[in-house]
């Protein structure tokens, strides 16, 4: 393990130890009182919500735009090195991720956005080079509601019941990751 807890490089390229990679890669299990994040009883998807100090129209921004993107989509273990999205129906999406701690290969997500209805709604295809079947396509559903106090952001990660370990993992990642994003758009605000 390193300094961060996170498992060094060597053990995440040897082992392929899913459930590692995605805490590391997509966030720090940051599970609070403000990030919910629940498996369906079938492990076929994660559902990740929290609600963000800011209107729908400033998250889904914070979402497609890659200058933001790149600065949320960096945590202590991880950095994002690259990140592209063509915001239309059938366009592509890509970002790329490498440890802070060694310069070796980067980890690929990419795919394409299924829908896209801004400022309420955002779903991609989403394929990974460490999943186990690189080739195997699961979905993220970004939903974006109005509240009193902002944004209810919900995140549903599916079609993951193929991929061993994918629910566990994307479970623990995906709340450190919307926690990011939601301190990112607050400390924007001040």
């Amino acid at each position: 393990m390193s300094a961060n807890g996170c498992p060094t490089p060597r053990r995440l390229y040897e082992k392929w130890d899913i459930a590692a990679i995605i805490e590391c890669i997509i966030g720090d299990n940051m599970t609070t009182a403000a990030v919910k994040s629940t498996i369906t009883p079938n492990n076929d998807a994660v559902i990740t919500e929290i609600e963000i100090a800011a209107p729908p129209a400033r998250v889904f921004q914070a979402l497609t735009t890659r200058d933001q993107a790149l600065q949320w989509g960096c945590g202590e273990a991880f950095e994002m090195t690259h990140w592209e999205m063509d915001t239309r129906p059938g366009g592509s999406w890509r970002f790329t991720s490498k440890p802070r701690t060694d310069a070796g290969k980067g980890f690929d997500h990419h795919g394409e956005v299924l829908q896209i209805d801004p400022p309420r709604l955002l779903e991609v295809s989403w394929f990974a080079s460490w999943h186990p079947d690189p080739k195997h396509r699961t979905v993220v559903r970004w939903d974006l509601a109005p509240i009193p106090t902002g944004t209810h952001l919900k995140v549903t990660h599916s079609n993951l019941a193929a991929l061993a370990g994918a629910a566990q993992g994307y479970s623990q990642g995906w709340p450190g990751l919307v926690q990011q994003i939601k301190n990112f758009i607050e400390k924007q605000k001040q």
